[in-house]
């Protein structure tokens, strides 16, 4: 069984062996990759995360291998990868990032936390086999509920070709963000106010659903979803199209059709979708941008998000007085 690795260990191995030694490398996981590349690309690209200071589940867990349920061997920084080829594309290699927390802290807090990041990597066909440049990064927000707040963005908007991209964590819920400004945009409940860059422990290779490696057999645990986030991309081709057809400044929603429901409940994207024009409307989460536009968009929607978050909780506590009023006349009764 193959340990964590540590970053600079495996810089210094990608410049020590020839390529052919890497392509033909042990494949544990038998996905295609040889886990030596695997391993390279991981380290190579893994994000600068920051987390909130006060966080109560402190740092993601590092989890003792070999056991099926989920067990927090302790709080220290570790990050788990996964890196799969692309069905097809001998050239296009996906790499998800999972900061792992021993429990969600929000409103309705849980135990477990499985929170993840990812990137899409490319290789032209000519070039070096270990040329690699980032194409696109993810953030995972609140995924597959009615808040999802997740978000996509070209690598080159977020200056993340050839390097980890910069994550914002919120405090206590774990949601991430590719800015800070989107944090408080995410469903009502994230903050990132606190935030201190987050020391990688080490960052562990999880292999597949199908093969696990380095003990991890915990990952499919009904404990949590970490499963499922394994067997899907964060990719799809509609969603990597549709990026396309936004500005180079964009940062965008991955999942823009849930951003009515939250503007309406909690305050969300108003203002800013209304500012821009066109399919731009629908799919922006922020203009990446240090110009005067830019900071009226977001001042703009924070007010409006503000205004709507307002408007909500005095409505809802219009109806629970109307609510109370009809208890006490039927008691009467």
């Amino acid at each position: 069984m193959r340990t964590g690795f540590t970053l600079g260990f495996l810089l210094l191995l990608s410049t020590a062996l020839p390529a052919q030694e890497i392509a033909s490398a042990a494949d544990l996981d038998q996905d295609g990759l040889s886990d030596t590349l695997e391993d390279i690309l991981l380290a190579q690209f893994v994000p600068r995360f920051a987390v909130d200071r006060n966080d109560c589940s402190e740092k993601p867990g590092e989890f003792v291998p070999l056991q099926l349920s989920p067990t927090v061997r302790a709080a220290n920084g570790t990050i788990y990868g996964q890196a799969f080829r692309r069905e097809g594309k001998a050239n296009v290699v996906e790499l998800h990032y999972y900061h792992l927390w021993p429990r969600d802290c929000g409103e309705m807090g849980h135990r477990l936390d499985a929170e993840h990041v990812s990137v899409l990597l490319k290789r032209a066909p000519e070039s070096s086999p270990d040329d690699w440049k980032a194409v696109y990064w993810y953030a995972a927000a609140h995924e597959d509920t009615v808040c999802d707040a997740s978000q996509i963005a070209r690598a080159q908007t977020l200056d993340a070709e050839n390097a980890g991209a910069r994550i914002w964590v919120s405090a206590g819920k774990h949601a991430s963000f590719l800015s800070e400004t989107l944090c408080k945009h995410g469903c009502g409940g994230d903050r990132c106010q606190a935030m201190k860059d987050l020391e990688v422990e080490k960052i562990v290779n999880l292999g597949e659903a199908q093969t696990p490696m380095n003990g991890a057999v915990w990952m499919s645990s009904t404990e949590w979803p970490l499963s499922d986030k394994l067997r899907r991309t964060d990719f799809p081709e509609s969603r990597t199209e549709r990026v396309e057809r936004l500005p180079s400044t964009d940062i965008a929603w991955a999942n823009p059709e849930k951003r009515p429901a939250q503007a309406i409940i909690l305050g969300g994207n108003g203002t800013l979708g209304g500012a821009v024009t066109g399919v731009r409307a629908t799919n922006t989460a922020l203009v990446v941008a240090n110009t005067n536009t830019s900071a009226a968009l977001s001042l703009a929607n924070d007010r409006t998000g503000s205004s709507l978050a307002k408007s909500f909780l005095q409505t809802m506590k219009a109806l629970q007085k109307t609510a109370q009023k009809t208890g006490a006349a039927l008691g009467a009764h």
